[in-house]
């Protein structure tokens, strides 16, 4: 599903009713200055995807979330034949997203190959760091103290997503069109029981029968969230 295609399904009533809870949480000044993006899908039908969002291209420091592309680019390289995902390479894949561990991620993203993932992001089959929507999922830097090596090209971040492109990508991996059906449905489990218990996680505890498949991100004043909701 294409950036424009996914905006063309903009829902109005969902619109309206996130615009609504936005300001009835007090957060309509954030989204004002652009220090709140959101974007949200309901994907009951997938062949019918109803989307709303706010600063849904307002590209932001996004922490340790952008590991979910860590996570992608692995499982390409896994159906492309170029990695094998042995016990060593899953234990590493789990603990990246489940508890972000930053050594993990960093070992992932070294059998990946720093230039192979972002040709991967920025391929036209995926998309998603795109320029015609204003960036997207970005890794440019190892999870560990040496300095970015490849900032993304239009605003310099070393970690970074949008809330439309990190949509595209679950939106991608419920639809297995990535890496197919059987090893989608590995990368999802993957995502599922979170090991870090704050944010979606902590605010949707209390509700009966609802599974989780999220990756998070924090880093000083910066928060980010993302997750597949099913209830």
């Amino acid at each position: 599903l294409p950036a424009a295609e996914l905006v063309a399904d903009t829902d109005p009533g969902l619109q309206r009713a996130l615009e609504q809870l936005v300001r009835d949480q007090g957060l309509g000044k954030q989204v004002r200055s652009h220090k709140l993006a959101l974007g949200l899908v309901d994907i009951s039908d997938l062949d019918a995807p109803r989307y709303a969002a706010l600063n849904p291209d307002h590209m932001m420091y996004a922490a340790s979330l952008p590991k979910i592309a860590i996570l992608l680019g692995a499982f390409v390289e896994v159906a492309d034949g170029e990695l094998t995902l042995d016990a060593h390479l899953r234990d590493d894949l789990v603990r990246m997203i489940r508890y972000s561990d930053n050594a993990c991620a960093t070992r992932v993203l070294a059998k990946v190959g720093r230039q192979d993932l972002i040709d991967i992001l920025t391929s036209e089959r995926l998309r998603l760091y795109d320029r015609r929507h204003n960036g997207g999922l970005w890794v440019g830097k190892d999870y560990a103290r040496n300095n970015a090596y490849q900032r993304d090209p239009l605003h310099n971040f070393s970690h970074g997503a949008t809330a439309m492109q990190v949509a595209r990508f679950y939106y991608l991996l419920e639809t297995g069109q990535v890496v197919g059906e059987e090893l989608s449905a590995e990368m999802k489990s993957m995502l599922g029981d979170p090991g870090i218990k704050h944010k979606f996680v902590k605010g949707l505890e209390n509700y009966p029968g609802v599974k989780i498949y999220r990756k998070s991100g924090s880093w000083r004043q910066w928060h980010g969230d993302s997750a597949i909701v099913e209830a």
